[in-house]
Parts: C-alpha cells; structure tokens; sequence
C-alpha cells in the first residue's frame, strides 16, 4: 500500500500567528497539492485503507484539523465546499453546546489568546457541526473532553477523558462505525496507548512527523504539519511541497520520518 499523507491544520483565519493560515493561503496550499499531483481522500477511505489495508492509489492525502474551532466553520468550510475537499475534524467535546451563535463576524483570536476552559464562542456549536457533516465533506471524531494531555500520569483521568469524549461522539453520531482519536498536542505515553484500545478506539492521530506506512502503529499515526505561516507565503508553500514530496516516497520517507521523531519514538 503507498503513503497516505495525513496533513493537520488547527485555525483558519486572516490572524495568522504559529497555529493559524489565512483562508486565502488555504486555498492555495489545497490547489497547489492538487496541482502537484495528489487527490485528498475521504475519512472513511482513510479508515478502509489502514484497518483492512485497502490500497487507494498513489500521492493520497487525508486533510485534518484539531480542536473544532469556530473558524473551520466561517473560513475553512466554504473553501473545502468550493473545492469539494473532505476533511476530518477532532472535536474537544466538552465545548459542544447547542447554544445559538449571534455574532457571525467574531474577531478572530490569536492561538495563544484563547482559553479552553472559556471562550465557547470561538469553538463549533452543535448545528454548525451537523451541517458540515451532512455536506458530505466533514468527518468528526474525537480529541478527549478538555484537551487533557495523554502523557499524564492521571490514568483514570486519561480513561475518564477518552470515555466521556467517546460517548458524546457516538450520542451526535450514532451510527459511527469506527471510533478514532487524536491526541491533545500529540502528546503520549504507552499507558495511553493501552487505554485506547481499551476504551474501544480503533486507532489515534499523533503529532509525529511523516506519512501513513505500511505496517505503522495505528495509535500513533503521523501527520505533517501545515498549520504555520511564519515566512510568508512563498516559504510556506515550498515546505510544504518539500514535504509532500518526500514523505510521497515509500522507503526513503519512512526512513527519514523513523530519523526525525527518533528521540520520540523511544
């Protein structure tokens, strides 16, 4: 089975700082990747291809974004319709709430002025996630309840977090099939690992660097990065073909992702 590129994204506003691109260089950065070559795939196909190693084609990329931020809604949304891209979302779900949003044109927030303990506003209300979902472009799945981070030593609270987020995913979807997860800043240990399974999650997104392999841990997968916009546009978008292309490659991507996250990866 080739590489599936698993790519990550957190804010999507004319805000940029170290976590967020603007809509206009989202655009871009899709219609470039699909210029240079590679089809975005669906979540369930992503899913059919790691649990029954189902080979979907060659330079394949899964589009992913954390923490499910009111921004998705506003700006990243009407480009993935426009361009019909799927995309999967990781909800912290302790911050869904019916509630009606009034303020549309909510001034964006930089990533480090938000409190997840507050500021629901800037987070996705129920309906806007149930309108995205049934579009037929966006996925959702889970991020623990309160962002708690996975490398705690608190197992029960780990075991707390991934039950209460699980359950809240599969009372708004009910028919959910696979349950997937992705860790709080990417961070984990083995006993979290153990968890996981244990609380019936199927596989789980990291924040190491690198493609989807043959033979990869499903509850580590890799994910590259393209959040930040620090260089400019120009800089930005080099790196990420840069990336793109080497992680595409089988062996040497695999080689260079084992090199990079070597100190993790122990």
């Amino acid at each position: 089975m080739p590489p599936i590129l698993v790519l990550t994204l957190h804010h999507i506003h004319p805000k940029e700082d170290s976590l967020s691109i603007s809509p206009t260089l989202l655009e871009k950065a899709l219609t470039r990747i699909l210029d240079w070559g590679f089809s975005f795939v669906s979540y369930e196909e992503f899913i059919e291809a790691i649990l029954h190693n189902k080979n979907i084609g060659k330079k394949r990329a899964l589009l992913t974004f954390d923490d499910g931020y009111f921004d998705l809604y506003r700006f990243g949304f009407p480009v993935l319709k426009k361009l019909q891209i799927p995309a999967v979302c990781f909800l912290i779900t302790d911050k869904i709430t019916d509630f009606t949003r009034e303020n549309y044109d909510l001034e964006p927030k930089s990533h480090k002025e938000l409190e997840y303990s507050g500021d629901l506003e800037y987070f996705l209300n129920l309906s806007e996630i149930l309108e995205m979902h049934q579009s037929g472009l966006l996925e959702f799945d889970s991020h623990t309840a309160t962002h708690f981070p996975c490398n705690s030593d608190d197992t029960q609270r780990i075991k707390e977090e991934l039950i209460k987020s699980r359950d809240k995913i599969l009372e708004i979807f009910p028919s959910k099939k696979h349950l997937g997860f992705c860790f709080p800043k990417g961070l984990f240990v083995p006993h979290s690992l153990d968890l996981l399974q244990t609380c019936g999650y199927e596989f789980a997104f990291s924040t190491l660097d690198g493609g989807y392999y043959k033979g990869d841990n499903l509850f580590r997968i890799r994910r590259i990065d393209i959040s930040q916009n620090r260089k400019g546009e120009r800089d930005y978008l080099q790196r990420l073909r840069k990336k793109l292309m080497l992680y595409s490659l089988p062996v040497i991507g695999s080689l260079y992702s084992d090199f990079k996250n070597r100190k993790k990866l122990k």
